[in-house]
């Protein structure tokens, strides 16, 4: 009678187990067809002025109030062979401390005093993506720096697909003489997406 009631025991046991797992793996696998799909293969060739490279320079060598740098236009073309979807743009700077000036002044302060008075890709006015950050009355290269600009609109392929993007940096008039020999060298970075 032990025995009989073992095996029961023992059959309901692998039968709930069996009707467990059947349930289990029918509720992970799921499967669709799709009769439309397909897979494309190509390049994305950022050029930046109709050369190599993603990223172009601005320089501003010796700090004079009131002085401007551009505008400057940089031609963004994808030499590739697929549509670029997206583009993201970056800034970085380093500055310099120019002789006899004694008074060292950081990299942040040094951006902030170069207003950033034109900032735009192909139609778009950048300058309304970015805040002032520093609350100095003004948008500058340490806030453009700051700004999150990803996400522009991309590039299509061919000659007539290229876009502007146009700079122009002007230093502020009420410059201290603490920056007086300083400068800044501005790097814009360009990351074309699919």
């Amino acid at each position: 009678m032990q025995t009989i009631k073992i095996v029961i025991i023992v059959v309901l046991i692998s039968v709930l187990a069996m009707a467990f797992t059947t349930g289990t793996w029918a509720l992970f696998n799921d499967t669709e067809a799709s009769a439309d799909d397909q897979m494309v293969s190509g390049t994305l060739d950022l050029k930046t002025d109709s050369a190599d490279g993603v990223s172009q320079t601005l320089y501003d060598i010796a700090v004079v109030p009131g002085g401007s740098v551009g505008p400057n236009t940089i031609v963004l073309r994808n030499a590739g062979n697929i549509t670029g979807t997206s583009l993201d743009i970056a800034f970085s700077y380093v500055s310099s401390d120019g002789a006899p000036n004694s008074v060292d002044m950081t990299a942040d302060e040094t951006a902030a005093i170069f207003e950033v008075t034109t900032l735009s890709y192909d139609i778009t006015d950048l300058l309304e993506l970015v805040s002032d950050d520093n609350f100095n009355g003004y948008k500058d290269i340490q806030d453009v720096a700051s700004a999150n600009l990803s996400g522009q609109s991309g590039l299509g392929v061919g000659a007539g697909a290229a876009k502007d993007f146009t700079i122009e940096v002007t230093t502020d008039n009420g410059t201290s003489t603490d920056f007086a020999n300083d400068g800044i060298t501005v790097t814009m970075n360009f990351t074309l997406n699919q």
